[in-house]
């Protein structure tokens, strides 16, 4: 695995097509870290259905958190990935800046859980 870098990983997230591929890699890269058993392409796919998105996306920051938490316990999003999603979720009409950093910073605790 190659770490991406987290200001990389906004500029995929921007660009419509490329911000799937972004999340099929997390997947993927999620998957090799926890050593857990599922199909990155059926975990993108579901992450395209309106309302099942929304667990998820959870579950994907989640364990993301949790995985980077097992190499450094002082990883993690700002009040945890439940608070921080709820929040990115409530402002995400400030110009959708709240994704943004929840891009960043998943990326960020990724490149951190290798």
């Amino acid at each position: 695995m190659m770490a991406r870098s987290p200001i990389v990983a906004v500029i995929m997230g921007i660009i419509p097509i490329v911000d799937l591929y972004l999340i099929y890699k997390w997947w993927g890269e999620l998957k090799a870290i926890t050593k857990a058993d599922y199909s990155p392409i059926v975990r993108l796919i579901l992450c395209l259905i309106p309302i099942v998105d929304i667990y998820f996306f959870w579950k994907l920051m989640s364990d993301v958190e949790t995985a980077a938490k097992k190499k450094k316990p002082t990883e993690g999003y700002p009040m945890g990935a439940t608070v921080c999603y709820i929040l990115c979720i409530l402002f995400s009409w400030v110009l959708g800046l709240p994704f943004l950093y929840l891009i960043y910073k998943t990326q960020d605790l990724l490149n951190k859980a290798e």
